[in-house]
């Protein structure tokens, strides 16, 4: 997946709003996903007390 960059900043601004938009998705559901296994870890890894079981 390889963007020319040059021919991304020659582009018009709706097409560079769509990438930024992009980016900022996928970073933010990247984010998400990691908080997420980190989440599912600890209560998995994680010290139960008897009254959880």
């Amino acid at each position: 997946m390889n963007i020319d960059v040059q021919s991304l900043r020659e582009a018009g601004a709706t097409v560079q709003a769509a990438f930024v938009s992009l980016g900022g998705l996928i970073g933010v559901f990247s984010t998400l996903a990691v908080f997420y296994l980190i989440i599912r870890a600890s209560e998995a890894f994680g010290r139960r007390s008897p009254t959880n079981e």
